[in-house]
């Protein structure tokens, strides 16, 4: 047998044996399937494993709920805190986004089955992708959440346009004019509420609205004489001078459009006269001219051309529909016409601007009034009062009547309502606040001031009117200040000067002692400048006169200039006969020197002019007082001229000075 035949041997009984073992694993599996006990338990099996809890994940679940319980929070912060925010709608759905996520997680953790499982892990996917796609499509824009309303940028707005803004949005606006050398009349400069501030936080808005250049503001002009005419004007309105008047005339000794003479140089106001004149040149050079086309040329422009060519002209003003105020409509001749300037005039028509007439804007809302203002280029200038008949926000008057002819720029003032006026919180003792907040509203204000033992001085022992309380533009604010705890002056005539210190020391009150020769006992007290009983306040200055004993002998022969020791004169018809005898003489002593005292003045009223007399002068009773009656047409009787408070109360004067006080009677 060769060696072939051996290999085929070989591989024959190879594949003979693998036969063999298919056929066994056949059989065995054929026995098996047959075998329907084997084939339960192999059932059971499976049940008893699937049916096996599946370990958790404990970490898992722990984050997962912290994850939900920050979510959560972030969600409550975005509707409680982020009211301020003006993408709050978008804070409130991402973080809603987040809290979908966070309860899957949680859902995932707590599920046994590994289908379960596979479901829940597929949804966070999906919820992830849904959430990354969804912040795509805000970042790019293709999503808009609605911002909450802010403040936009009003300055450069023109004030009609801010109106109506503000009264579309329930803002009140209050204006403050200033001048502007770069933002045009009636465009606002500023605004006190920055932009991008939430709308809903602000109830008011001020802004300050241009009123154009200050034209009393004070330039300095070179000295221009030998400038071009061109030059010149360039300079008169770069400096905004607006009273400006040029003329032309000939000049053979200088070149023509040069300026040879203006009226002034250095500093001046925009708005004062400035004349310029110009050379023409010699007349036997004017020539005749082509009259170019000067139709909505300004009127400034179109007239210095002809004055610069030397050509007569006269100008009428007539409204116009479609050329803006203050230029050119037509001009007769008509341009082209060569004008001979010995012979022919140039008439020009100025533009008014369209006429407009008035409607009646009492009638008629903010808005309207604004929208037609801003539609016929007038300007509406805003103030308000209190008023306790109009509502807040409605009209009281307007500064022009219905059929009123207007012109375009024209200002109309609006006066709206405030509402009622109601009592400010003041605090106590707080009078300066109390003056402004009279002041300001038109309110007369009676101050009265009284003794008060458990009130301390300064402070209010009553107002007239409650915070909140309605006020009536006619009515007074009344209000009572404590002069503190009063101190009744004792009778110090006949007191020792010790015991006059003590007792001053004692009562809280400050003496002075004035030192004189008099017949009384030498060091006591013979005179007091304030009298024994007066009521007065705490440390109030006096002064006791106080005896030095006899004057030397020396003196004894001037018997005749003895100071009477405060008596009066008891026969001052007797002229010179006899003085010594006139008087009843206390001793022989010299008057005492004058002896000017400080006090602070204190005003109240009473109900006519005789008791508020009688007031001041209680309160004051160092002081000397002129008093006039007058009639301002306010206030009531025997009130103080508002500027007597503002100007007096709370100063300090001596007794020597004499002042003016000015009490309202209303029977003047």
């Amino acid at each position: 047998m060769d060696k072939n035949d051996k290999l085929q041997e070989k591989l024959d009984l190879l594949s003979a044996l693998k036969e063999d073992e298919e056929k066994n694993k056949k059989k065995k599996k054929d026995k098996f399937d047959l075998d329907p006990k084997k084939e339960a338990v192999l059932e059971e099996i499976k049940k008893v494993k699937d049916a096996t809890p599946k370990q958790k994940n404990i970490l898992l679940i722990i984050l997962s709920f912290l994850a939900l319980v920050i979510s959560i929070s972030y969600f409550l912060y975005n509707i409680t805190k982020a009211k301020n925010n003006i993408n709050q709608p978008y804070l409130i759905a991402n973080s809603g986004c987040l809290i979908i996520l966070s309860i899957l997680l949680v859902i995932t953790g707590f599920v046994k089955k590994k289908k379960g499982i596979s479901i829940f892990n597929k949804l966070n996917i999906l919820a992830l992708t849904s959430y990354v796609i969804f912040q795509f499509l805000v970042t790019t824009e293709t999503i808009k959440f609605p911002t909450l309303k802010t403040v936009g940028d009003l300055s450069n707005m023109s004030i009609n346009e801010v109106i109506k803004w503000a009264s579309s949005n329930h803002v009140k606006l209050e204006q403050t004019y200033e001048y502007s050398e770069s933002i045009d009349s009636n465009y606002v400069i500023s605004q006190d509420i920055p932009a991008d501030t939430l709308l809903k936080k602000v109830e008011k808005i001020e802004v300050i609205v241009s009123n154009g250049p200050n034209y009393e503001l004070t330039v300095n002009i070179p000295n221009m004489v030998g400038w071009k005419v061109d030059d010149v004007v360039k300079k008169i309105k770069e400096e905004k001078l607006s009273n400006t008047k040029i003329e032309f005339n000939f000049n053979e000794a200088i070149e023509k459009d040069i300026l040879y003479e203006q009226s002034k140089s250095g500093e001046m106001k925009r708005n004062d006269e400035f004349i310029l004149k110009f050379s023409l040149g010699s007349e036997a050079d004017l020539k005749p001219v082509e009259l170019i086309d000067l139709i909505k040329k300004e009127e400034f422009d179109a007239t210095l051309w002809l004055k610069r060519n030397g050509i007569q002209y006269e100008i009428s003003y007539e409204f116009h529909n479609n050329i803006e105020k203050g230029k050119v409509i037509s001009t007769t001749p008509a341009k082209g016409t060569t004008i001979d300037q010995k012979t022919m005039k140039v008439k020009l028509v100025i533009s008014k601007g369209p006429k407009i007439i008035a409607p009646d804007l009492t009638k008629m809302s903010l808005e309207e009034i604004s929208e037609w203002a801003t539609k016929n280029k007038l300007v509406l200038n805003y103030t308000s009062e209190y008023n306790d008949k109009i509502k807040a926000g409605d009209i009281i008057r307007v500064s022009v009547k219905k059929g009123d002819p207007l012109e375009e720029n024209m200002k109309i003032e609006v006066v709206t309502s405030k509402g009622t006026l109601k009592m400010i919180s003041i605090s106590d003792g707080d009078i300066t606040a109390l003056r402004n907040f009279a002041t300001e509203n038109n309110l007369t204000l009676t101050e009265t001031e009284e003794f008060h033992n458990s009130i301390e001085k300064g402070k209010f022992i009553s107002i007239s009117k409650k915070t909140g309380d309605t006020i009536n533009s006619t009515e007074e604010i009344k209000v009572i200040i404590s002069l503190g705890k009063s101190v009744e002056l004792p009778n110090f005539i006949g007191m020792n000067v010790n015991n006059a210190k003590n007792t001053c020391k004692n009562i809280g009150i400050t003496c002075q002692m004035s030192y004189v020769y008099s017949s009384k006992t030498k060091g006591t007290i013979f005179n007091q400048s304030m009298t024994a009983g007066s009521k007065v306040i705490g440390n109030t200055h006096i002064v006791l006169t106080v005896s030095n004993g006899p004057k030397p002998s020396s003196s004894s022969g001037n018997s005749n200039n003895n100071y009477n020791g405060g008596s009066t004169n008891n026969n001052t018809g007797n002229n010179n006969n006899n003085n010594s005898n006139n008087n009843t003489n206390t001793g022989n002593q010299t008057p005492p020197t004058q002896t000017c005292v400080n006090y602070t003045l204190r005003l109240g009223a009473g109900g006519n002019v005789q008791q508020t007399q009688s007031i001041i002068k209680q309160l004051n009773p160092n002081g000397k007082f002129s008093f006039k009656s007058v009639n301002p047409g306010y206030g009531t009787n025997g009130s103080l001229r508002n500027d007597m408070l503002s100007t007096y109360q709370g100063t300090t004067h001596t007794s020597c000075e004499t002042i003016t006080i000015y009490i309202i009677d209303r029977s003047l």
